[in-house]
Order: C-alpha cells, then structure tokens, then sequence
C-alpha cells in the first residue's frame, strides 16, 4: 500500500549512513543537513509528506532544514522521538497510510501494532542509493563517464 506519510527516526537513520558517522562528533548539525539532503527524492518518490523526527533538548520545526515536501522536528527535551513518532502514528486517522524508517525494534513493535507500515533504516537507505543511481543513469548519457553538470536536477 502506498503511503501517503513517511515518518522518519532522525537520529536512528543517521547513525545507519556509514559516510554520516563520522561528522555525528564534529559537526552535527552539518550532518543533519547532508541526511535530509541524501533522502529528499526518495522520501518525496515514497509519499507526499515526510516527517524527520530528531530527539531535541528545544522543541519544534527546524526551518533551516525543511524542505520541499519534508518538514523537520525536534522532540521537546521530556520526550524522545519515538515517543512523538508513537503519538503522530496514533492520533493518525488512517494510520495505515504511514510509513515509519526505524530499525528499533521496540519503536517497530509500538507503531505497527498501531496499524502502520515498518521499514529499517538499512532498508530505506538502500532504497536512496538505488534512487541516487538511477537518477545518475538517466542523467548521463550511455557509453560516456558522468561530468558535473549531470548530477544537478535540470530544475536547477
């Protein structure tokens, strides 16, 4: 069934891209930026309106890595993620159109059980990296190496 929302756990997704890792010390927020960046067609490909989820000592939306059709969140600093991914899952009315990218396993039990769809941040990361390539193959003409210009979107 095609989702009409996917919600993300921020953080368990992050920790899952290996090339993300490494800034989760650094840089976080940079790191934050280049995941939302990495999933954007993917998520808009999957369903109309996605959801990332980050645990947060402050609360609220993060326009500055809001895009296009995927709004972030910061939980309030008394609830975790999931506890927010729970709570959109089930005041939801048709909580079947949703889709969760988690790989906790008690986060997978919790929203299921509510009626929505599961798929692992593994799952869903290689889902992005298939969408990366085929997106490459289109933009580049058969028999020649890709150049610059063709990993930018023609809408650039």
């Amino acid at each position: 069934m095609q989702p009409e929302w996917l919600i993300i756990d921020g953080y368990n997704l992050l920790h899952k891209v290996e090339k993300l890792v490494p800034m989760l010390r650094n840089d976080l927020s940079l790191a934050r930026q280049r995941l939302v960046r990495m999933i954007e067609n993917t998520a808009h490909r999957m369903a109309t309106q996605t959801t990332i989820v980050f645990d947060g000592r402050e609360s609220g939306i993060d326009e500055s890595l809001t895009v296009k059709h995927i709004e972030v969140y910061f939980s309030p600093g008394n609830l975790s993620a999931d506890t927010i991914i729970e709570r959109l899952v089930s005041k939801y009315e048709r909580p079947e159109k949703i889709l969760v990218v988690t790989s906790d396993h008690a986060e997978h039990a919790t929203v299921s059980s509510a009626g929505a769809q599961v798929m692992s941040s593994q799952e869903f990361i290689a889902q992005c990296r298939l969408d990366e390539r085929k997106s490459m193959e289109k933009r580049t003409p058969p028999g020649r190496e890709p150049r610059l210009g063709d990993l930018f979107p023609d809408h650039w």
